[in-house]
């Protein structure tokens, strides 16, 4: 049961702190009337009394982000087979086994397949350079067979109108087939899945994992210059996707 209390006592801290802002807020207004200080010097003055007072934002707390058990993941996939549908099998597959984000799957195209290096060039659009992600040799027979069905698409997956799907299709038809087994997942959920598996299973270094999720951060960029997408990574990922039963 609540303590009367001790709400009264959290209601007049509360009331005591709106208090004390409304006083600070009067006495800055003031102060910058009588200056005659304009939006611009208000600016670097707000700027120079957070430093003075060494005052910054509270940094956000950063989730683990959630991926599915080794039991949900294959009841997932389960559901997807049932459907019978096979684009949408290929598709949720290759989200898995790409890691890529949920936008650059809907803008692979077919010519951006590689099935004899079972690689697939991902565009990062005006002034940034494209990079490779990889998928298993046992998924490039279905991949191949998914392309000679289809000779006419410019998009790797396209809808009936001959357009590329849209990233909230996407996250529809994941979210059906979660529904589907009592799952919660989203597109972004298996490029999680992904990561995770291949950092406990590839033996691969930090950076390389980047250079293949495109997850790269600032301090690493350096470190690019003297990576590339070689023989040695690309075997690391293969032999740790072969045992993947999808």
């Amino acid at each position: 049961m609540n303590d009367p209390k001790r709400e009264l006592k959290q209601s007049d801290c509360v009331s005591q702190n709106e208090s004390a802002k409304s006083k600070v807020i009067s006495q800055i207004a003031r102060i910058v009337r009588k200056a005659g200080i304009d939006y611009e010097d208000w600016r670097y003055v707000s700027r120079r009394v957070r430093e003075q007072c060494e005052l910054s934002p509270k940094k956000k707390s950063r989730k683990l982000p959630r991926v599915l058990t080794s039991v949900e993941f294959r009841r997932f996939y389960q559901a997807v087979d049932r459907a019978d549908d096979a684009q949408h099998s290929l598709m949720l597959r290759l989200l898995f086994f790409t890691a890529v984000r949920v936008s650059e799957l809907c803008n692979m195209k077919v010519g951006d397949v590689d099935l004899e290096q079972c690689k697939i060039r991902i565009e990062q659009g005006k002034g940034r350079k494209d990079r490779y992600v990889l998928f298993g040799r046992t998924f490039a027979t279905a991949l191949r067979t998914h392309i000679a069905n289809h000779p006419q698409n410019r998009w790797l997956f396209q809808t009936r109108r001959a357009t590329k799907y849209s990233t909230r299709r996407i996250q529809q038809i994941v979210q059906k087939y979660a529904e589907d087994v009592g799952v919660k997942a989203t597109p972004h959920t298996f490029r999680h899945q992904a990561i995770t598996w291949l950092t406990r299973h590839s033996g691969m270094a930090d950076a390389e994992l980047q250079l293949i999720t495109g997850h790269a951060q600032r301090e690493t960029l350096a470190i690019y210059q003297h990576i590339a997408l070689d023989g040695e990574l690309e075997e690391k990922y293969h032999e740790s996707m072969k045992d993947i039963e999808l």
